[in-house]
């Protein structure tokens, strides 16, 4: 037997003091029950005498006891032993003596069964000695039987209780043991839980600066994104100033020498060639960086249309005609005749197809390109081959990214902005398509790019239009948290009537987080709502319209829907609506001032230039009269200047630039328009800033409802609009928080 089972089998042992104290409490029964049962005088005082006895027996246990615990249990069992003994003889109560099994039984749990053989030996030796005694017996014989029988019988039940007993010991003891295992097995685990909340803790903390550090990092980059934005735009705009002044005098000295009193030698038109080629080649560059930018600013929309891809290819096979007879390169061009029209932005994808035919035809010397357009499922495939060097698979890797250009000799021989190919993916991209490669080098390479022919999807009310798509479903048995309120749940939808046409497609980029409706007209409009109920009514007024019979047919049509007017043209229209004929956007070709005039329809013969530039007025004059040399050219530095210039004489056309100090171009065409002399002169905008960079902008913010305001709503309104308005430059997309 294991320590720790001979551990465990001590502390199952019963306690002396349990026994010691029972022995006076069985004593003081005895005793009341003589009394009660009014038994014989003689009999209550040896009962009494029996309880002092067994007190004193008792008491000299606990003393042994408290002295040394092992005596104390020796003491215990001598002292149940005696009181059997005492009783059977002293109280001459003969019966009494069959108890003397009880202390064998109590010698068991006490000490063990050595003890309990013991004392059946002791107390069988002490019956034996008094059925021997002489000269009669003390005790009657068959008394001394059964308290023998009785001994030995409690001994027997004791050899045969031992084995269960130990083998629930030996049980008691492993399962023991397994608890103290578990228990310390638990404390580690407790231990390591507790070191894993603390580090979880510590992550948790870490995670959440993290957080903050991204955020305040992405909010810098999105500042640094946005400034460099704006400083590209910014420096690209003032370099068309003196571009217009370098080509337009360049241009006059190579295409028109005449207008000057000295003729230019071979060799130095030669020279003003390079220079007119080169700045055509940074005014082209330029005008990549633009789309560049408005890609990156979001500000560049596709004018979609159906295009027959035919004739773009036509048109940029007649661009790139001259360099391949130049190089005498040959061309295939295979376009099948069933092909379908394709949906896109003609401008934008006629620039791809001719940015790659290009590029094929600088880098090939010999041999030809090949272009051909295919027809797969739902889109089209247009492809353009060359038989020039190929690209190595080190400068696949990063062809299409901005400034990028191969590493050889030959890339750099060849020009470019490398910002081409990057500029075309980009606006095969913004078409739902893709644009790859294919080469090898020493024999060629293939680009490929996608479009697709599907139409534009219209707006159909589906059921549950209005719930958002990232909205799960949860049972209200597992639903741990609830929605704030019902618009956590509800995709927001936006009714767009804007006759102009120029805000649902700035909004369209948007349609993931809000669902924007178009509408035509006010029929259009109340069916829609009927279809799909809006948040509210964006309403685009054109421009001098009366905002309160139109705010009055809106609430007339959608009741109990907010309405907010606005007005926000096209920048590209903006000219027109304000009464010119049209916007050249520096730097100006003569060509430009050609088709100018060619726009006007009737004869010019006086032009009026209004320039703050000094330059500007000279370069125009100069180009206006190589267009015509009997122009009448006349020229103001000022708004001031050109509308008394206006009043003075009548003008067949003018060249309006828009920046000016005192008087901004608009302000002066609206003068201009307002006079009554002078309502049909055609006027043609100047600037450096391209109207398709100019974002839209609204003067005016109107909102109502058809059964209109409190007063304490007005001010809660007024409140919440204007922190909203407050902060809308520290928050971009405050719309949709």
């Amino acid at each position: 037997m294991n320590e720790s089972t001979s551990s465990l089998r001590s502390e199952l042992q019963l306690s002396p003091r349990w026994v010691l104290v029972a022995m006076p409490i069985v004593g003081a029964l005895l005793y009341i029950g003589t009394q009660t049962l009014l038994l014989p005088w003689e009999t209550v005082d040896r009962m009494g005498t029996l309880l002092l006895l067994l007190s004193g027996l008792a008491g000299v246990g606990w003393l042994i006891t408290v002295w040394r615990a092992a005596w104390g249990r020796w003491a215990a069992i001598l002292a149940a032993v005696a009181a059997p003994f005492c009783t059977g003889l002293w109280m001459q109560i003969p019966a009494a003596l069959t108890l003397a099994a009880i202390p064998v039984g109590l010698a068991v749990p006490l000490i063990g069964l050595a003890a309990a053989v013991t004392t059946a030996v002791l107390e069988s030796a002490v019956v034996i000695g008094l059925l021997l005694a002489a000269p009669h017996s003390v005790i009657d014989p068959s008394i001394g039987v059964v308290t023998l029988v009785g001994i030995w019988a409690m001994v027997a039940v004791a050899i045969a209780t031992r084995r269960p007993t130990n083998q629930l010991a030996e049980w008691l003891d492993e399962y023991f043991r397994q608890a103290q295992e578990f228990l310390l097995e638990a404390q580690d685990r407790k231990q390591e839980l507790e070191r894993a909340l603390e580090g979880l803790a510590h992550a948790n903390r870490q995670l959440a600066l993290a957080n903050e550090r991204t955020a305040a990092l992405r909010q810098i980059a999105e500042e640094a994104q946005r400034a460099k934005t704006t400083f590209v735009a910014n420096v690209s705009h003032e370099f068309r100033t003196p571009l217009n002044m370098i080509i337009g005098l360049v241009d006059l000295m190579v295409e028109s020498p005449e207008i000057y009193t000295v003729a230019p030698s071979p060799k130095m038109r030669e020279d003003l060639e390079v220079v007119h080629r080169n700045c055509e080649h940074l005014s082209n560059m330029i005008n990549d960086v633009l789309d560049l930018t408005r890609m990156e600013a979001g500000r560049l929309l596709l004018h979609r249309e159906r295009v027959d891809l035919r004739r773009i290819v036509d048109r940029s096979v007649t661009a790139v005609s001259p360099l391949l007879n130049k190089k005498g390169l040959a061309l295939d061009v295979r376009v099948p005749a069933e092909l379908p029209e394709v949906y896109c932005d003609r401008v934008r994808i006629q620039q791809v197809i001719l940015n790659l035919m290009s590029n094929a035809a600088r880098f090939t010397e010999v041999g030809g390109i090949s272009v051909t357009v295919l027809q797969e499922d739902h889109s089209v495939v247009v492809s353009v081959a060359d038989t020039g060097p190929g690209i190595s698979p080190e400068d696949k890797e990063r062809i299409f990214e901005p400034f990028s250009q191969g590493r050889s000799e030959l890339w750099r021989d060849s020009g470019g902005s490398g910002l081409g190919l990057s500029i075309s993916e980009q606006f095969v991209k913004l078409h739902g398509g893709r644009m790859w490669l294919e080469s090898e080098p020493g024999v060629g390479t293939t680009f490929f790019f996608t479009l697709p022919v599907s139409p534009p999807i219209e707006h159909v009310a589906r059921p549950g239009h209005h719930i958002r798509s990232d909205w799960e479903w949860r049972e209200g048995a597992f639903l741990t948290s609830r929605p704030d309120s019902v618009s956590d749940l509800v995709r927001p939808c936006i009714a767009v009537y804007d006759p102009v046409g120029a805000l649902y497609p700035e909004f369209a980029h948007q349609g993931d987080a809000i669902e924007f409706v178009q509408v035509s007209d006010l029929d259009d409009l109340r069916e829609t709502l009927e279809q799909c109920p809006s948040q509210f009514v964006l309403f685009n007024a054109l421009e001098k319209e009366d905002l309160r019979a139109a705010m009055k047919s809106l609430l007339d049509v959608a009741p109990a829907t907010p309405v907010i007017l606005c007005e926000a043209p096209r920048p590209a229209e903006r000219a027109l609506e304000a009464g010119a004929r049209g916007h050249l956007t520096k730097p100006v070709t003569r060509a430009d001032l050609e088709r100018a005039i060619e726009a006007v329809g009737d004869p010019v013969q006086r032009v009026l230039v209004v320039d703050d530039d000094p330059d500007v007025l000279q370069l125009l004059t100069r180009m206006l009269h190589a267009c015509d040399r009997g122009l009448d050219v006349e020229v103001a530095s000022n708004g001031a200047q050109a509308l008394a210039e206006v009043q003075t004489g009548a003008f067949d056309l003018i060249l309006l630039d828009i920046v000016m100090p005192d008087l901004d171009g608009w302000r002066v065409l609206d003068e201009i328009v307002r006079s009554q002399s002078t309502d049909d002169v055609p006027v043609f905008f100047l600037s450096a800033q391209d109207p398709a960079d100019e974002p839209l902008a609204t003067p005016f913010f109107l909102m109502a409802i058809d059964r209109g305001l409190t007063l304490n709503e007005l001010l809660r309104c007024s409140v919440s609009a204007s922190r909203t308005l407050l902060k809308l430059g520290e928050a971009p997309d405050l719309m949709l928080q």
